[in-house]
């Protein structure tokens, strides 16, 4: 009964997640119309429109909506002040999403993947360059941040190294997006506008850049970690 109930729990889980990602989906099938609506409803509540907002994002992270529009809706909601809401709700997702990924998806991928040498030596690299690792992949415009979040939760980083890294790696972009909603560049009549912003444009190639350099690093690392396997193993 023991080894049950914590499963039944984290299906239980999982199951509350898939049912409010299907919620936000359909939210967001139209986005710009879905970021009007949500503005509007979140001016209507006054002196309460910071916390529901805080917590609307917060899920929204969890359930994979992307960062870029949640953080173009907290600069149409509140300008530059909502660059610390953001900032905070965003963290606070990731963290979320670290968590459940960590104690309720690890196990199960690690036992899926237990025999598959390229993928523990793909893990150790990652988990091996900490911090770094996680602060470099928050700044690719390749790689979705919500799915960072789960993926990360699966690795051996630890969850103080993930923190701080986390929120240092996505100030720039969070900046950028809050940054082009207040000052009226995110959305225009025929829908969103700020992909080609030079801001937006210098950020992905500086982005892509990153990139680069984060699979040549651990590229390095797992071929490195597989010549000592293979030299333990007594290969030639």
């Amino acid at each position: 009964m023991d080894g049950r109930r914590p499963r039944s729990i984290g299906r239980a889980i999982l199951l509350l997640l898939l049912c409010a990602a299907l919620v936000f989906w359909l939210l967001f099938a139209s986005p710009v119309a879905a970021l009007r609506r949500i503005q509007e409803w979140i001016d209507s509540l006054g002196a309460w429109g910071p916390a529901v907002f805080l917590l609307f994002y917060i899920v929204a992270v969890v359930v994979l909506v992307p960062g870029s529009m949640l953080a173009l809706l907290a600069g149409l909601a509140y300008g530059m002040w909502g660059l610390p809401l953001a900032l905070a709700a965003a963290t606070t997702g990731a963290s979320i999403s670290f968590l459940i990924a960590r104690h309720l998806l690890r196990s199960q991928v690690q036992a899926m993947t237990r025999r598959r040498l390229i993928w523990r030596a793909f893990e150790r690299a990652v988990s091996e360059g900490g911090w770094r690792i996680v602060a470099l992949v928050r700044l690719s415009p390749v790689l979705p941040f919500n799915l960072q979040n789960y993926f990360f939760g699966i690795t051996r980083i630890p969850f103080r190294h993930y923190l701080p890294a986390t929120l240092l790696g996505i100030v720039p972009g969070t900046t950028v997006n809050v940054s082009l909603a207040t000052a009226g560049y995110a959305i225009s009549m025929d829908g969103i506008a700020d992909l080609w912003h030079p801001l937006k444009l210098l950020l992905f190639a500086l982005g892509l850049a990153v990139t680069g350099i984060v699979c040549w690093t651990i590229t390095r690392r797992v071929r490195a970690i597989l010549r000592i396997a293979a030299k333990a193993a007594g290969e030639p």
